[in-house]
This record gives C-alpha cells, sequence and structure tokens, in this order.
C-alpha cells in the first residue's frame, strides 16, 4: 500500500471540513484520527497539523507575522504594522507575539521567508562588524 503524504492527509481534511457543518467537525475529527490509526500514520499527526495550518492560511488567504520585541508591543503600533502589511501584501494578517529582552529595544518581524530585524541588538552587531574593517 502506497504511503498517504501529510501534505494529502491536511490537504483532504481542509476540504471536508469546508463542506461539513459545525455540528458535524468533531466527528469528521474523530474519523480523521481513526483514519490515521488504521493507516498506521498517527506518528505523522504533529506534520499534518503542521501542513493543514499553513494550507488553511493559504486558502483564506492569511499571512503569519511573528513580532518579536524588547517589551510587549502597545496596540496601536501593532494595528500599525498589521495595517501596513495587510496593505502592500494584501494578505490578512494573524500576529504572533513574542518577548525577547536581549533584542535590547526596536523588533524583528517574520512572515514566510522574510525577516525584517530592527532590534538595536542587530544595529550594535553591524556597527561592531563595520568598526572592524
Amino acid at each position: 500500500m502506497k504511503k498517504i503524504t501529510p501534505k494529502k492527509y491536511a490537504v483532504s481534511l481542509y476540504e471536508i471540513l469546508q463542506e461539513v457543518q459545525d455540528d458535524k467537525v468533531p466527528e469528521v475529527l474523530g474519523n480523521f484520527v481513526k483514519l490515521l490509526v488504521w493507516n498506521k500514520d498517527l506518528s505523522q499527526a504533529d506534520k499534518i497539523i503542521n501542513v493543514f495550518g499553513k494550507y488553511a492560511n493559504e486558502q483564506e488567504n492569511i499571512l503569519e507575522l511573528i513580532i518579536t520585541s524588547a517589551k510587549k508591543l502597545d496596540q496601536d503600533v501593532k494595528n500599525n504594522i498589521v495595517k501596513q502589511l495587510a496593505s502592500s501584501l494584501n494578505k490578512k494578517i494573524e500576529i504572533n507575539e513574542l518577548v525577547d529582552p536581549g533584542l535590547i529595544g526596536g523588533a524583528k518581524l517574520q512572515y514566510g521567508d522574510t525577516i525584517i530585524d530592527g532590534s538595536i541588538k542587530r544595529r550594535l552587531e553591524l556597527l561592531g562588524e563595520s568598526l572592524k574593517k
């Protein structure tokens, strides 16, 4: 028997969930888990969940943005960042906020393969590199 990839599982689950009523979701998920057990693929559950999240965001035009800052950002600042990115990328933005005091100040934005590092820590690293030359 040919193995089913995590992506095929994730896409199938997403498509099924789009067609069922909300009250049937627990039943569908239960049957999905039974299918994984039957196919001896339960060990792939973490990968399937990861792929499912990415696929669902892709289908729904949602971009996951990770904002890392030295301290918790003010809601107005987060709203401004979301507004600017949503406008320039033409996507809905979903924020995951992290706090890393090691950044000293500023923030680092990450979405997809893009990283924008505006932290003071990074600026000091760049300054140190330029002084060594």
